[in-house]
Parts: C-alpha cells; sequence; structure tokens
C-alpha cells in the first residue's frame, strides 16, 4: 500500500485545556511517528510526500473564511502583541448569528472551534495545510489507479467540520463500580 507522509505534521504541537489546566496537547507529532515506524517495521509499502494543492482546492471539505481564519490566525494573534499558543477566549452562543464572523482575533479562535482542545501556534497552518495536501495526494493516487493508499494526516482532522476544528480529548476510563 503507498502511504503518503510528511514531516510537516512536526510544525504543529500546542497546549490545550484540560480539566482546567493547560498542559501539552493530547494530539501531538509523536502519534504520527508512531504509526510511520510500524508501517516501516512491517514493509507495508513505499511511503511518498504529498504533492502541492492551492488552498483553494481545500474549499469542498471547508468554507473559504474557514481556510482563511486557519491561514491568518497566527498573524492575526502575533499582531495584537501575544507570543503565546491562540486558544479560544470564548465561543459563541447559539442564539448569535453565524453567518457573521468576529472582526478581532480574540472572538475568531472560538467561532470557529468546538473545544479548548485546539491551539494555534506559529506552524498550525503550514502543517494543517500538509494535512490536506496528503488527503488529496492519496485521492489524487486512487482515481489515478492505486490499489490502495494511507494518507498519514496530521493534524488528523477527523474532529473537523466544515467550518471548525475540534480537539482531541484524552477520555479517561471511569474507576467507579456499579
Amino acid at each position: 500500500m503507498l502511504t503518503i507522509y510528511s514531516d510537516k505534521h512536526r510544525l504543529h504541537h500546542g497546549t490545550e485545556l484540560k480539566d482546567g489546566v493547560l498542559q501539552p496537547s493530547v494530539e501531538m507529532p509523536r502519534r504520527a511517528d508512531t504509526v510511520l515506524a510500524r508501517i516501516g517495521a512491517v514493509g507495508l509499502g513505499a511511503v511518498v510526500g504529498p504533492a502541492d494543492y492551492a488552498s483553494s482546492l481545500y474549499s469542498p471539505a471547508h468554507t473559504p473564511r474557514y481556510i482563511r481564519f486557519l491561514e491568518n490566525a497566527w498573524a492575526d494573534w502575533l499582531a495584537v502583541g501575544r507570543r503565546h499558543d491562540a486558544l479560544p477566549l470564548i465561543w459563541p452562543v447559539r442564539d448569535l448569528r453565524a453567518d457573521v464572523e468576529p472582526e478581532h482575533i480574540d472572538g475568531k479562535p472560538g467561532f470557529y472551534s468546538m473545544g479548548a482542545g485546539v491551539p494555534i501556534t506559529g506552524g498550525t497552518w503550514e502543517a494543517v495545510r500538509s494535512s490536506a495536501n496528503l488527503a488529496l495526494t492519496g485521492a489524487r493516487a486512487l482515481a489515478d489507479g492505486a490499489r490502495g493508499a494511507f494518507a498519514l494526516c496530521r493534524p488528523p482532522g477527523h474532529h473537523a467540520a466544515a467550518e471548525y476544528m475540534g480537539g482531541c480529548p484524552s477520555w479517561r476510563k471511569s474507576t467507579a463500580r456499579a
């Protein structure tokens, strides 16, 4: 099987708010490293890099304004004097208009996220862009006749939707007995 992989995933790693405490994100580069090592250990097949696609091709999965947010969020965060990871400060309530994007960066992370496990860092856009290119490269390989393709995407995006990102909660098993 063909595996599509990029080291650019390492550009995204930050902190999340879990149980009221800032801590390293559960979704970390080591997760992709473990998968890639196993692919090599079992000789699953060739590992190739992604093709480069224009971000306009991401819009079937995500809205153009969400893509612009991801592309510009870190620069906007820096522009107001911040140097730490950008985490949501507020989440709009249901009665607010979802069609109107907040103008200030303080409102945007919460507008485009479903939790506090989705940091924006200096490398997030490049890692997200690479992840999208991995998926598109895998889809192209299948369309071109490959029997199987695995896009090792990180950030994975499996909690994402057209206009929001979601974190990777670290659920705990209950120790309570019935």
